[in-house]
Order: C-alpha cells, then sequence, then structure tokens
C-alpha cells in the first residue's frame, strides 16, 4: 500500500525484500547506505516499520514491480484539487520555530510542523480565492467546499489542525488575514494561567526548602498546608513583607492544594535545583559542583607560570597533636615542586621562606625570574603592594579568587604528591569522605573525658620535615606525567630543559630586598660592614662617595644559604649602595701559604693602593698647602673743623628737698 510519510509518498521496505522478494536485505541495506533508497521512516523499536519514498526508487524495474502489485499511485490516492495549492511556507517553518513561550520554552517539533502546514492550508484557500477555481466558482457554496477539502486532506501526510465547519474555518480564514502567524498562538500558551502551581507557590516553595534547617521535601509540602491553614506566617527577611495568603487562593476563595509529588518536582526542575543547591549548600559546594568552570592547557615552557599554595601535613602529627604546616612552589608545565617551605605556623613568614627556597633554587641553576605567580589571598595579601605587585619583580601576578581551590594549579599538584609518594610512603593518607575506598582514612577514636580525640602517628618536627624533603626530591624524580610529549623524561628533567628563553635577568640587589633578612649596621675602616659576625667588604673604596653627609650607618641585606651568608647588599635610606663581598683574608704565616691565601692577600693589599691612590688623588685635587698674612687697618687723613658752641646757662636758683636731705644722711650712716 501507498501511504505519505512526513509528506513523502512512501512505500513499505519489506515489498522490496520480503513480500515481492525484489532484492536481498542486505542489498536493501547497502542501497540505503548509497542513496538508491531514500527511508522516510526508520523501523528502530517494536512496533514501527521501515518506509521508503517511492519517487526516490533509481531503479524503474523496482518501480514497476511494485505499480503492478499495488496499482499505480495516481489511481489508487485521491486527489484533493486544494491539495494541488498547497506550498511550503518557509517563513512559517522559521517563524514557529523560533517562537518561545513565556516561560522561556520553544515549541514542540510536532506543535511547530502542525501550526506551520495550517499556515500553508491557509495560504492555499487565499489563492484558490485569487484564482476563482472549481472549489469557489459558487459564492454560496464556496466555504461548504473549501471546509470539505480541508477536512479530506490525508492526515498521514499533512499534519495539521484547523476547523472541520465551514463556518468556524472561514472565521479562523478571516482571523488569519488579519493577524498572520500569530493566530495559531494560544494566548495563554506557557504562561501562569496554564498551570495550577503559579510563580508565587512556586517561589513559597523554594523559599521553605532553603530555609537554615534544610527541611525534606515531605516536610515543605507540610508547611504550605499549615500556611494554607493559617498556622502561621511567612515573611521576606530582607523586606519584611507578608506573603498574601490570597495569592494561594483560587478566585471563588478555594485554597490552592497540591501534592507531595508537585513539591518535589518544583524542587527537582533542573533551572530551580541550581538556585536550591547554592542556597542550601553554599558558594563553595555550588562553585566546585554545579558552577560551570574553564578549561586551560599547560604552558610551552618551564618558569613561565609558577603556582603556590599552603597545606597541612595530616598523616603525622607533632607530639602536642599538632601539624606542620607547608608552603609549595610548583611549575606549570613540568608539575615540578622548586620551592617549599614548612613551619609550626602558618603566617607570612612561612611564605617569604617558600619564595626564598625557590630562589635559592632556581639561582643555583642559573634561571631568571618566573613570568608569572599564581597566589591566594590567604597569606599573599599583604604583600600585593610590594613583593606581589605585578612589575615590581614579577611581569605577571594572578590572584586567584577565595575558595576556589580548584582555579589554583597547585591544588592539583598537591593532590598528586600525596596520592603518589606520600602514600607510598606512609599511612592514613586520605581523607575519610573519600569516594574512592583504598583514600578512606579511619582513625581511631579515644574515649576519654573530650569524646573527640582521635589516634595519630606522631614524630618530632624535625623528623617530619625531613620525610618530606625526601618525598620532594622523590616526587620531581618521577615520570612526567605527560609520556606521549616528554617520553622518559623526569619533571625535573622537563623543567631544566623547557626553560622560556625570554626570563627576565633577577636582579639581587632588588629581590633581597623583599625576601632577604635584614640588619642595621655601619661601613667600618671606610672598609666593610659586618654582618652575622662575618665582614663583608665595600667593592671599592670610591662606594664612600655614596654615603650621606656625616652618615656612616646602612641597611644590609642578605639571603642565607645553608646558614652561609655569600654576600650583603647595603642601602642606605632607601636607595641601593652596592653589594659586599667577604673581606679577604690570609694566613699569617707565609709557610703556610696556599694559592687561596695568594689570592686573599692580592685582594686585600688591593683594597688598600686603591683606597690610598683614591686619598692621595682627593688630597691633591682639592686641599692645597695655603699660608695666611694677616691684614693691617688703613689709617685716612681727614682735615678736622672747629665748630663754635654757646656755653649752656645754669640755674644755681635750687632748693633741696629737707626728705630727699634725711634720705641721703640715713644712706651714710649705714654705708659706714
Amino acid at each position: 500500500m501507498y501511504a505519505y510519510q512526513n509528506n513523502i509518498l512512501s512505500i513499505p521496505a519489506k515489498l522490496l525484500y520480503k513480500d515481492l522478494e525484489l532484492i536481498a536485505y542486505t542489498t536493501y541495506k547497502v542501497w540505503c547506505h548509497r542513496g538508491k533508497l531514500v527511508r522516510t521512516q526508520f523501523g528502530l523499536g517494536k512496533g514501527n516499520e521501515a518506509w521508503v519514498s517511492f519517487h526516490e526508487i533509481k531503479d524503474e524495474w523496482v518501480k514497476n514491480a511494485i505499480k503492478a502489485y499495488l496499482g499505480d499511485p495516481k489511481d489508487v490516492i485521491s486527489i484533493n484539487l486544494l491539495e494541488g495549492y498547497i506550498v511550503p511556507d518557509r517563513k512559517a517553518i522559521n517563524f514557529f520555530a523560533s517562537h518561545v513561550k513565556p516561560d522561556g520554552k520553544g515549541l514542540s517539533e510536532d506543535k511547530q510542523r502542525v501550526k506551520a502546514t495550517n499556515a500553508m492550508i491557509l495560504n492555499a484557500v487565499a489563492t484558490v480565492f485569487k484564482e476563482r477555481g472549481v472549489l469557489v466558482k459558487k459564492k454560496k457554496e464556496a466555504w461548504q467546499n473549501v471546509s470539505e477539502s480541508v477536512n479530506a486532506l490525508n492526515k498521514n501526510k499533512w499534519h495539521y489542525k484547523l476547523p472541520s465547519t465551514a463556518r468556524t474555518l472561514e472565521r479562523k480564514y478571516n482571523q488569519y488575514q488579519k493577524e498572520g502567524y500569530c493566530v495559531f498562538i494560544h494566548k495563554g500558551e506557557g504562561s501562569d494561567n496554564a498551570r495550577k502551581v503559579t510563580s508565587q507557590i512556586e517561589n513559597l516553595i523554594l523559599a521553605l526548602y532553603c530555609l537554615p534547617n534544610k527541611p525534606y521535601s515531605a516536610s515543605v509540602h507540610d508547611m504550605y498546608l499549615q500556611f494554607l491553614g493559617g498556622a502561621f506566617e511567612v515573611f521576606d527577611i530582607k523586606t519584611g513583607e507578608i506573603f498574601n495568603k490570597l495569592d494561594f487562593y483560587t478566585d471563588d476563595g478555594q485554597p490552592i492544594e497540591i501534592s507531595e509529588s508537585t513539591v518535589w518536582n518544583y524542587i527537582k526542575a533542573p533551572h530551580n535545583e541550581l538556585i536550591i543547591k547554592k542556597a542550601r549548600n553554599g558558594a563553595y559546594s555550588f562553585s566546585h559542583k554545579v558552577r560551570p568552570h574553564v578549561n586551560r592547557t599547560a604552558p610551552n615552557y618551564s618558569m613561565s607560570k609558577i603556582s603556590l599554595d599552603d597545606r597541612d601535613i595530616m598523616h603525622t602529627r607533632l607530639p602536642d597533636g599538632g601539624k606542620v604546616m607547608a608552603y609549595y612552589a610548583f611549575d606549570d608545565l613540568s608539575t615540578a615542586l622548586i620551592g617549599y617551605a614548612h613551619s609550626k605556623q602558618k603566617d607570612h613568614q612561612l611564605y617569604i621562606d617558600c619564595i626564598r627556597n625557590m630562589f635559592q633554587f632556581t639561582t643555583s641553576k642559573g634561571l631568571g625570574v618566573p613570568m608569572q605567580m599564581e597566589v591566594e589571598h590567604h597569606l599573599v595579601k599583604d604583600f600585593s603592594e610590594g613583593l606581589m605587585k605585578a612589575g615590581n619583580l614579577f611581569p605577571f601576578v594572578r590572584w586567584c579568587n577565595p575558595t576556589n581551590s580548584q582555579e589554583k594549579y597547585a591544588e592539583n599538584r598537591i593532590r598528586a604528591k600525596k596520592y603518589g609518594v606520600e602514600k607510598d610512603n606512609n599511612q592514613n593518607v586520605g581523607r575519610h569522605y573519600s569516594r574512592l575506598d583504598s583514600n578512606q582514612v579511619n582513625n581511631q577514636k579515644i574515649y576519654d573525658q573530650y569524646n573527640d580525640n582521635y589516634k595519630h602517628a606522631k614524630a618530632r618536627y624535625q623528623h617530619i620535615v625531613a620525610n618530606e624533603i625526601q618525598e620532594i626530591e622523590a616526587y620531581n624524580n618521577q615520570l612526567h606525567p605527560n609520556q606521549k610529549q616528554y617520553k622518559g623524561m623526569t619533571r625535573m628533567d622537563v623543567f631544566l630543559h623547557h626553560v622560556n628563553p625570554d626570563l627576565p635577568a633577577i636582579n639581587k640587589s632588588h629581590l633581597v630586598k623583599y625576601i632577604g633578612n635584614c640588619t642595621s649596621t655601619s661601613i667600618r675602616r671606610s672598609q666593610y660592614v659586618t654582618v652575622q659576625h662575618g665582614k663583608y667588604q665595600l667593592p671599592s673604596p670610591e662606594t664612600m662617595r655614596l654615603l650621606a653627609p656625616n652618615n656612616y650607618k646602612v641597611d644590609a641585606y642578605y639571603l642565607p644559604n645553608n646558614n652561609t651568608v655569600s654576600e650583603v647588599y647595603i642601602y642606605q635610606n632607601g636607595e641601593y649602595i652596592a653589594t659586599c663581598k667577604p673581606v679577604p683574608t690570609f694566613n699569617r704565616a707565609n709557610a703556610e701559604w696556599t694559592d687561596v691565601d695568594v689570592k686573599g692577600y692580592q685582594e686585600a693589599t688591593k683594597y688598600i693602593s686603591q683606597f690610598d691612590s683614591m686619598v692621595k688623588q682627593n688630597s691633591a685635587d682639592k686641599i692645597k698647602k695655603v699660608g695666611l698674612v694677616k691684614n693691617q687697618p688703613k689709617t685716612i687723613e681727614v682735615d678736622a673743623v672747629i665748630v663754635q658752641t654757646p656755653d649752656p646757662i645754669i640755674d644755681y636758683d635750687f632748693t633741696p628737698d629737707p626728705l630727699d636731705i634725711e634720705r641721703q644722711k640715713q644712706k651714710a650712716i649705714n654705708d659706714l
């Protein structure tokens, strides 16, 4: 039999290889694969039958055999006059495919197909009326004929849904002419009016489910019913607004009751479950389990990026039950651990010690400054304007977001070290909540008055640190994880043989100011400073010119390596002065001199010679022998001019005061 499948005239596939036995089943499959047969419906699943397009059959003898068995399609399938006017409408197909309902969802494929076919049929009706064809020659019977033709369309071929009566079809047609494709979109499709649970009810369900005590869904359903019954009020903590019960009642005053399964369905809706997990479990769990993440690739060179992070050594405790803290610096490409530090306290010094250890290692290999440092805010934020400010020492600094451990690459490397060399050498390495059984640890509880103590392996601090350093060396000597690219190379091999060629040169005098030890000292004998009971000589006597007037005090920075100081960097008032090396020495007994003593003697006398030469030259340039001649005052001759002045007129008419005479007498007596 013939039938339309997806608007294509088709025949059952089994006619070819079973009923008529025209071809073998294997040949049928080959023809389908090569395109000689086009399947319009697959026979997958129980009860489904495969169909192939009749007109797409390439071999005429096959078509003729089918016609002889089923008859000519033109004679078997009735012709509908309206069907000839139906043509595809791409605009209608695109309109319904891109339509979004108020709830954010699109139309299903079946609905898209039905609505687009409705539009194509009404377009055909418009064409018929325009051409005044046979269907509408008689005006009185026009819509009746059109309605009959629409109802007579093959449902298997045309998937549509239009009014079945002439009057309602005419009304729908006129509405379509005015409104277009929108006439097939139901006004309430996808809105709150189409569902029993409104947005207010949904919001209340989610709010109750996200209470701090994390209730079960059954408890939320029970609380919702109690709320409807007036057992308690619900209010918004942020705004203080009380939920209006009228929003949860129908227009006729009946409460909107929902089932427990409805509550569960709304809680478990994917779009709701996302916000529920963040509200109930916190941002940390949400970020690690639900929130999308980026995917990054490794750099091409070592020292391009160094990732740092801290951790607690959990498998072995100190005698007092405390933990040893560690800080690690990992190279991103090689995964090698190139810097570490240990302490009993997690403080700033732990971080600085790690940076110091890293530079001690890299400078011993003749390497420059890492291009980028990846750090966290926890211990490093206080260095954000100094050591860890991009451009001060490191060209790039990347600050990882707080509580986002998956962002730091060092977290990944700590895990690899922990479940690698540490697990091989220690017991109880893992977590009690680990999903992998081999990584679960079960600590034995101590039943005492505190009821919260557990048995742990314990050792002295020095023993734990020594064990850690051995494990770090073993970790670095393991094969690189990417053996496909770095076949046979260890982590340290990859680090040393793939160094970034564009590393900035290291300025030790600048570096030591951030990570070195500092002590105040003075320049003595115009030659040296004393640091850690050792003398360190100025590079030349001319360095004295750089000092401030009447100020021999300086700040000496140094980096101890194995408790020895090889050089000291002196600053005065925050400005770099010079780099000082140890004062050269030699044996007082010439009979015991070695090459080292000869070199020390030469360097010592060379500095003294430079000093003498400088003093002599400066004396010759600036200090001249001079004498002093005292100047005598000069005599100036001036012609005298005699000026006549009148004699003063004296008034002898004077009468002394009797009281004054008595005072004078008394004073004379007292003076005797």
